[in-house]
């Protein structure tokens, strides 16, 4: 059985295709490509498979797209129509990513994985004893829209203050830029720029990195408190400047999570870009769809 794995995030398209658990290829899109779902039904079939497991950055009950900020031209879209008699799965791309994680990554082996994903925007999955739990309605685990500051910037999803609009990648790069012009600097083109500007000393981009730790750290912090989870794993574009921001991070859990909740391990992705594809294939494979 070929099974075709997608992660379909705020601006990007990943796919792999896979096979008696082997990743036999994979490519990288734009999702500005695909301004409804049609669109993609028509690039997916250019590949060979047998089933389809399309991880959305957006919700999706019933196979009904209700809300995709990244992608409003997907709202009310029934995916079931749009893919007709083709063998398919939709699930959102954080509880892939952690579902990943869990059975072929940094979590192998843990029984009570949060995941934490922080790319265009910013997501969530947990994953108890290898499967994914999603709350009554199919609907949980939207921890980019819990509230860091009731007074924070507006975020798109309508609300105010979300842990998005501090942590998300959109949000932090209009943070960055503001900063560097406040200080009469030009300011990096990019988030892989900051990065690189920090990493040769830059103190403008070293502080504000330090500044995202502190955020994330205090997330985290919550997160923690509440699930008491064996170990998070952190993923996304990101986390790939992990070194930057861990101390500040860190120092925030240390302070803000509750006396007997002690050690808990934060890690870092190991499959990166495949994380989210490998729970694609795992969910299928697997058996771990709730």
């Amino acid at each position: 059985m070929r099974v075709l794995a997608t992660d379909f995030g705020g601006t990007r398209v990943k796919w792999g295709l896979f096979e008696g658990g082997r990743l036999l290829k994979k490519g990288l899109v734009s999702s500005l490509e695909f301004s409804d779902p049609y669109k993609f039904r028509e690039h997916v079939l250019t590949l060979k498979w047998d089933v389809l497991v399309l991880g959305f950055a957006g919700l999706v009950k019933d196979h009904t797209v209700i809300h995709a900020p990244n992608h409003p031209n997907w709202e009310g879209y029934n995916l079931k129509e749009v893919f007709g008699d083709l063998r398919f799965h939709v699930e959102n791309d954080a509880n892939l990513f952690t579902l990943g994680e869990a059975f072929y990554g940094a979590a192998k082996g843990r029984k009570f994985v949060l995941g934490i994903t922080l790319g265009t925007g910013v997501g969530g999955g947990l994953v108890i004893d290898g499967r994914i739990v999603k709350g009554y309605g199919g609907l949980g685990m939207e921890i980019g829209h819990i509230t860091l500051d009731i007074d924070g910037p507006a975020c798109n999803c309508g609300s105010y203050g979300c842990a998005e609009a501090f942590l998300g990648g959109f949000y932090f790069y209009e943070k960055v830029q503001r900063t560097f012009v406040r200080y009469g600097k030009s300011a990096p083109t990019s988030l892989k720029h900051l990065e690189e500007m920090a990493r040769l000393g830059v103190k403008t981009a070293q502080l504000l990195w330090n500044d995202y730790g502190r955020y994330l750290g205090v997330f985290v912090a919550s997160l923690i408190n509440v699930f008491d989870p064996e170990i998070v794993v952190l993923g996304g574009g990101i986390a790939k400047a992990y070194d930057l921001f861990k101390d500040t991070m860190l120092n925030e859990i240390r302070r803000r999570r509750v006396a007997y909740v002690l050690d808990t391990e934060i890690a870092v992705s190991s499959l990166g870009e495949e994380a989210a594809l490998w729970g694609g294939y795992h969910l299928v494979a697997g058996g771990s769809q709730v």
